[in-house]
């Protein structure tokens, strides 16, 4: 989503899907080219180019992958090659990982002191947002570039960018 300089895009997101079969982790190595890792099994995924990874209980969480269909058809294809049943995948989604841009520099150690729910994450060179009233948390650049973490929703993660845009250039720490 485009306007007034912010633009806000989904890179991933987190979806588990309950077959109605549990995968068995023997054919999810065997059938589907799968790796056992302690309890789980994971398998990449070539087109599109994501990770699955079988759970104890036979669900598999899908990395990688934007789209909520795209991700259903990619797990669709896995259990047909594993000779399963497609019919009544349950879906759960999951966390996004949601990039951003404001358009504006940041005025880093500004924004960090005016704040209480901000601080300078030091390692990553980026402010650390706590953007509770949008649930989610947000690490900013001083290019104005950022990412929205722990958001499910990609219009919420967009509000909580404008609104701490709005707050920061109010403070006057926008260039």
């Amino acid at each position: 989503m485009e306007s007034s300089g912010i633009s806000v895009s989904v890179e991933t997101q987190t979806f588990r899907f309950i077959p109605s079969t549990p995968i068995s982790h023997q054919e999810a190595v065997s059938l589907a080219g799968g790796s056992a890792s302690g309890a789980y099994v994971v398998i990449s995924h070539e087109e599109p180019r994501a990770t699955f990874v079988v759970e104890p209980n036979g669900s598999v969480l899908v990395h990688g992958i934007a789209r909520a269909e795209v991700a259903r058809l990619a797990v669709q294809e896995l259990l047909l090659t594993m000779g399963m049943s497609d019919d009544n995948i349950g879906m759960e989604s999951g966390e996004m990982l949601i990039r951003f841009s404001i358009g504006r520099a940041v005025l880093m150690p500004l924004a960090a002191d005016r704040f209480e729910g901000i601080e300078m994450d030091s390692r990553l060179g980026a402010l650390r947002i706590d953007a509770s009233l949008h649930n989610s948390q947000i690490l900013m650049f001083n290019n104005g570039h950022g990412v929205v973490l722990g958001q499910t929703s990609k219009k919420i993660a967009e509000m909580a960018v404008r609104h701490w845009t709005k707050l920061l250039d109010e403070e006057g720490a926008l260039a």
